[in-house]
């Protein structure tokens, strides 16, 4: 059986940088910086990441249960 951890959902954000847009995205548990050539192409990235944290943290270890 496996247990997974509550998590809160991941914050993003975009913003226009020397480089491109960057997009940052993370929860309690790890962030993901990318940087993008159009805000549209980071915009499109959030639902692969969001898709990426869910996966992750389903795969954290249990946590200790409050009795």
């Amino acid at each position: 059986m496996s247990s997974r951890v509550v998590t809160s959902s991941p914050s993003y954000q975009i913003s226009k940088t020397e480089k491109g847009w960057q997009l940052k995205i993370q929860n309690e548990h790890c962030s993901v910086v990318q940087v993008f050539r159009s805000a549209s192409d980071a915009q499109l990235a959030v639902d692969r990441m969001m898709e990426f944290f869910e996966v992750m943290s389903s795969q954290l270890p249990p946590t200790d249960r409050a009795a």
